[in-house]
C-alpha cells in the first residue's frame, strides 16, 4: 500500500488513548482478558504494545459515571468511537472471550471482498467503552 504526501506530515496513529475509571479494573481486562502484552504500567497511565500503534489507558476521575452495559452490545446506538482489534479470526476470538465472560455480540458480516467477508464481534470493555474484533473469513465457511 502506497502512503500519499500529506501537507501535514500526519501519516499514523501512533496512540489511542482510553480513558477510564478503574486503571486496576482495565489493565486486567485488557491484560487478561483479551491478552494483550503490558508495555509500560503506572497507577496513572498503562501502554499496551500493538503492532502499528500504542493502546494506552490513562486514569481519569471526573469521567462521567459508565453507563450500563449493553444487553446486545451489537444494537448499542449513540456510541462515537469503536476501537477495532484485527485478529485472524474473529469467531474463534469471540468463543474465547465468551468463554471468559465478556458479552460479546454475535458475528456480524460488514462488507464482502471477493472469495472472503469481513466479520465483526462487538463488546464493552469495563467503562463502557466500545471495542471489537475483525478478520477476514472465507465466504464458503461463513455461517451467519
Amino acid at each position: 500500500m502506497t502512503q500519499s504526501a500529506s501537507a501535514t506530515g500526519i501519516r499514523s496513529i501512533g496512540y489511542i488513548i482510553v480513558f477510564v475509571r478503574d486503571m486496576q479494573r482495565a489493565v486486567r481486562f485488557y491484560r487478561d482478558t483479551l491478552d494483550v502484552a503490558v508495555k509500560f504500567d503506572s497507577p496513572h497511565w498503562t501502554e499496551f504494545a500493538l503492532e502499528g500503534t500504542t493502546l494506552a489507558l490513562h486514569w481519569a476521575e471526573d469521567l462521567p459515571p459508565a453507563p450500563a452495559p449493553a444487553a446486545d452490545p451489537g444494537g448499542k446506538t449513540g456510541v462515537a468511537q469503536e476501537i477495532v482489534f484485527q485478529v485472524e479470526d474473529p469467531v474463534a476470538v469471540r468463543e474465547v472471550l465468551v468463554q471468559r465472560g465478556v458479552n460479546v455480540a454475535r458475528p456480524k458480516l460488514v462488507h464482502e471482498a471477493g472469495d472472503m467477508v469481513g466479520v465483526s464481534c462487538v463488546f464493552e470493555d469495563p467503562d463502557g467503552n466500545m471495542l471489537s474484533v475483525y478478520g477476514l473469513v472465507p465466504k464458503a465457511a461463513w455461517k451467519e
